[in-house]
C-alpha cells in the first residue's frame, strides 16, 4: 500500500492523464512527459535563481540548467543531476522538481544536464554527454563559480544509471573527483525477471513492459552487452569508487537492482547508504508537496549531498 500522500499524488496524476493522449512511441513519450508538466508546474523556492546555458562539445552543444539557492556563494561545490525518462524522454524542464528540490534542501548549486535521447541517439550518446559535462566542469569550475574538487553526481532512474556509469569511468580514467554518487531508484541492468520486476510490474509510474522498451531503444536491442558503462551491474570490480547514497522504493520494479548494486559496492569496500522507502513507488519524490514521506526523503538526500560537498 502506498503512503497516503503519495497515493494522493498518484490519484491527481491519473486524473490528469485522461486529458493527455497516451504515448505509443519514443517521440510520443517525450511529448507526453513535457505536456504533463504543464499541469504540474514546478514550485520554485523564494530566492532561487535559474539560468540556462550551453556547453560546446565536439559536433554538438549540451544544454544545462543551473539552480542556485538563496544564499548561494561562489567557490563552493556543486551537484550534477542527470534526469530520468527511460533514456528516451525527459529534460531539464520535466525534472525541475528534482533539481530545484536538491538545490533547496542541500543548499548547493545544482547543474542539470539535457543529454541526447534514444532511439535517435542510442548508447553511448547520453553517457558521453554526461561524462563530457562532468569533465568540462572539472576543467572550468571557475566559470561556474564552483570548486571542481567538491562535486557530487546523481540522478533518478535512467539518470541514476548515467551517474553510476560516470563514477565508474572517472575511476577508470583517473578523471574528475567525485565525492558522492547519489542514485535515486536507478536502472542498472536488463534482468527483467528479478523479483521486484515481477512483483511490481504495474508500478503506477513505471511498468515492466515500459522498461523493457526503454532498454531496447537505448541499447539498440543489444541486451548481451558486457559494457558496464551501459549496464553498471555488470562491472567486475567496484573498488575505489566514490561513496554512494542509493534510494529505492518497495513498489518499484527497479527496487532489487538498486539493492544489489548497494551490496556489491559495500562488498568492494565502498561506503554506502542504502534506503528502501516503504509505501513508495517509482518517481515518488515528485510527491514532495503532498507527501510527508517524500518530503522527508528529499530532506535526507539534501543533507547527505550537503555533507559530501562541505566535508
Amino acid at each position: 500500500m502506498l503512503e497516503h500522500g503519495i497515493q494522493a499524488y498518484v490519484d491527481e496524476v491519473n486524473s490528469t492523464l485522461s486529458k493527455i493522449a497516451a504515448p505509443n512511441s519514443a517521440a510520443g513519450h517525450r511529448e507526453f512527459r513535457e505536456s504533463l508538466m504543464e499541469f504540474f508546474p514546478t514550485r520554485f523556492p523564494a530566492g532561487m535563481t535559474i539560468r540556462n546555458r550551453f556547453i560546446e562539445a565536439p559536433g554538438r552543444q549540451i544544454g544545462i540548467r543551473i539552480y542556485r539557492p538563496a544564499g548561494w556563494q561562489e567557490g563552493g561545490g556543486a551537484a550534477l543531476f542527470f534526469h530520468g525518462g527511460g533514456f528516451v524522454s525527459g529534460s531539464v524542464f520535466t525534472h525541475d522538481i528534482y533539481a530545484a528540490g536538491i538545490a533547496e534542501t542541500a543548499g548547493v548549486q545544482v547543474i542539470s544536464i539535457n543529454y541526447r535521447l534514444a532511439p535517435e541517439n542510442p548508447y553511448p550518446a547520453a553517457f558521453d554527454d554526461c561524462y563530457f559535462t562532468l569533465e568540462w566542469l572539472a576543467q572550468n569550475g571557475a566559470v561556474m563559480g564552483i570548486d571542481p574538487e567538491r562535486m557530487v553526481i546523481g540522478g533518478d532512474s535512467a539518470g541514476g544509471n548515467l551517474a553510476a556509469a560516470c563514477a565508474l569511468k572517472a575511476r577508470d580514467k583517473d578523471g574528475p573527483t567525485v565525492r558522492l554518487q547519489y542514485l535515486i531508484f536507478p536502472c542498472l541492468d536488463t534482468d527483467f525477471n528479478l523479483h521486484s520486476y515481477l512483483e511490481n510490474k504495474n508500478d503506477p509510474f513505471l511498468k515492466r513492459s515500459q522498461m523493457m522498451g526503454f532498454w531496447k531503444d537505448y541499447l539498440s536491442g543489444r541486451y548481451d552487452l558486457d559494457d558496464y558503462y551501459a549496464l553498471p551491474l555488470r562491472c567486475p570490480d567496484y573498488s575505489r569508487l566514490p561513496a554512494a547514497y542509493i534510494v529505492t522504493a518497495d513498489h518499484d520494479p527497479l527496487m532489487d537492482e538498486g539493492e544489489i548494486y548497494a551490496r556489491k559496492l559495500e562488498a568492494a569496500g565502498v561506503s554506502v547508504q542504502y534506503r528502501c522507502v516503504e509505501g513508495a513507488m517509482h518517481g515518488f519524490l515528485r510527491a514532495r508537496f503532498t507527501s510527508k514521506l517524500a518530503a522527508a526523503e528529499l530532506e535526507q538526500l539534501g543533507r547527505t549531498i550537503r555533507e559530501a560537498v562541505m566535508r
